[in-house]
């Protein structure tokens, strides 16, 4: 049996988020959010990441069974103001962890929205993780980013396997894989009544 009584759905097809869900004990079905990420005008990482999580919640929330917990999150990497995305290409995942390590000091910042699908009711957040980047050289930055692995994550970096770009990480190390699971938790075992 899981953690809680009430069925949660998880709206993300992160199979990194899936995990650190399981890790925690929680049981949930997987129905991803089909919004177009492209039509967002914020220009802002903590507007941006909390508005498009609340987006995927809503999304997905008004064709789920009414006893149901919706958890969606959204995470984007900044640096400074700037946020950056995800990369198009191989060239793209190239440069953008080369300016993170000219940088040095990347922020992760994930939104999470969870909806009781009751009512509609929300509640939101973020949370933010500093991730410093080593002074890697173009080869060592080519080697992985030809892994693949950056492909398809905020700012072509994988936690996971970049670790030897990565000089030190503070905050969450669930929040830089994509879901915050120490603010969360508290959220759905007050929701699981």
């Amino acid at each position: 049996m899981g953690l809680l009584t009430r069925p949660v759905v998880l709206a993300s097809a992160s199979p990194f988020r899936a995990q650190i869900l399981r890790e925690a004990g929680i049981e949930f079905t997987v129905q991803p959010a089909n919004i177009d990420e492209d039509l967002h005008p914020i220009d802002k990482p903590r507007p941006y990441v909390r508005s498009l999580a609340a987006r995927k919640a809503m999304a997905v929330a008004t064709g789920v069974p009414r006893e149901s917990i919706v958890v969606a999150a959204d995470t984007t990497c900044a640096i400074a103001h700037e946020i950056i995305g995800k990369p198009g290409d191989a060239a793209d995942a190239q440069t953008m962890i080369e300016r993170a390590c000219k940088a040095g000091l990347q922020r992760v910042i994930t939104g999470v929205c969870v909806v009781d699908a009751r009512d509609l009711a929300t509640i939101s957040f973020t949370a933010t993780s500093l991730v410093e980047m080593r002074n890697a050289s173009r080869e060592e930055i080519a080697a992985y980013v030809a892994t693949g692995e950056g492909m398809g994550k905020c700012g072509a970096l994988s936690i996971e396997s970049g670790g030897t770009l990565v000089k030190a990480w503070r905050g969450s190390y669930a929040n830089i894989m994509g879901l915050p699971i120490e603010k969360l938790l508290p959220i759905l075992l007050r929701m699981d009544v």
